[in-house]
């Protein structure tokens, strides 16, 4: 079924509450933003969650793209709001205030997934986030303490721990931020892993023969993988790349992709707290607008002639937007010459061996 130009139902549509973070991760593009900082309207979220939830448009919405959506003051009406209207609700939040007052309000509220993202899961690699006074083992302590609770009275909610896999470096980035260094072998992979298992299964009273067969299957991860570990039912360990968000950290003159393929608007796409419609949830500063929604249905956004042109060209692997092109590009020439056909082939045809999915625990 098409909705303007894209087939729905899409996995998620990601709506930004806010863009303001309290913390100020190393390898996160937000010192390389140049939107303003702001806030949704909260009737415009409202709209946006009642067309797309009227109109099957996605299987859920997400509260995410940059910033840390329970600072936006009115997050508890428009979470409620989706609630009330049957629409499923991801919330993607860095952790921070899930031990204190926004944790505890949040515990009354039956989400559909939350997505933590630790990124950095030992105190060493949390001085990344500089997240000012808040300390590692309070932070540590505060987002146990909030799944304890949040998982007994909402066990069919989907919890995913996420875990930053610094295993590839990325030299332009690096040579901006300085070394970053997360999980970047298989050893720290699988050690991370466990610990943060032993916790989740500490609360959960999974026995000493399940811990064991997990702890087993752990010891068989790579750091090469995209990892998704189900630790417990409905409990996730992710891994992801360390990203050099299409070049933003970069300063070498980047050569325009001339093929690719990538997972904007095929699966979701993201609309800014200041209401512009983006193609994917990766574009942190707009630069992919197609157009703004405060006097704009969705429909209307992603019917015009413009949007249809960039979606006949995805679908050709042919990339019609400029940043998009730069987004795919290479600052190399054989980069340049063989990265379209790897994102053709490694989206495509070779994700199940780089898409690692393992289930420990029944």
């Amino acid at each position: 079924m098409r909705y303007g130009h894209i087939d729905i139902p899409l996995q998620r549509v990601h709506i930004e509450l806010t863009n303001v973070c309290d913390f100020n991760c190393t390898f996160c593009p937000k010192s390389e933003m140049k939107r303003r900082y702001g806030y949704m309207d909260k009737e415009l979220a409202k709209r946006l969650i009642t067309e797309i939830g009227d109109n099957n448009i996605s299987d859920k919405i997400t509260f995410h793209v940059m910033g840390e959506p329970t600072l936006h003051k009115d997050f508890f009406e428009i979470l409620q709001f989706a609630l009330d209207k049957g629409v499923k609700v991801g919330l993607t939040t860095n952790g921070g205030g899930l031990g204190r007052e926004a944790g505890k309000k949040l515990a009354a509220y039956p989400l559909h997934q939350i997505d933590i993202s630790l990124q950095t899961p030992d105190e060493k690699s949390f001085e990344l986030r500089k997240a000012g006074a808040l300390e590692f083992g309070d932070y540590l302590e505060g987002i146990f303490s909030f799944f304890e609770e949040y998982h007994k009275a909402h066990k069919d909610t989907i919890f995913k721990f996420r875990f930053l896999n610094t295993r590839f470096r990325k030299k332009s980035m690096e040579k901006k931020t300085g070394p970053i260094s997360v999980i970047s072998s298989t050893a720290e992979l699988r050690s991370t892993f466990r610990y943060w298992a032993g916790r989740v299964y500490d609360i959960t009273g999974i026995s000493e023969n399940e811990r064991n067969k997990a702890f087993a299957l752990i010891d068989r991860l790579s750091a090469y993988k995209w990892n998704v570990v189900e630790v417990a039912p409905n409990v996730f360990f992710e891994t992801y790349m360390l990203e050099d968000w299409g070049h933003a950290f970069g300063d070498k003159k980047v050569r325009e992709a001339w093929a690719g393929y990538c997972f904007g608007m095929r699966d979701h796409f993201a609309v800014l707290h200041n209401g512009d419609v983006t193609l994917c949830c990766v574009d942190y500063d707009g630069n992919t607008v197609i157009d703004n929604a405060k006097d704009k249905s969705l429909k209307e956004i992603l019917s015009s002639e413009e949007f249809g042109r960039i979606m006949d060209g995805f679908r050709k692997y042919r990339l019609v937007h400029p940043y998009c092109r730069r987004c795919l590009g290479s600052s190399s020439l054989i980069s340049w010459l063989v990265k379209p056909v790897l994102s053709v082939a490694g989206l495509k045809v070779l994700k199940p061996f780089f898409y690692k999915k393992v289930r420990l625990s029944d």
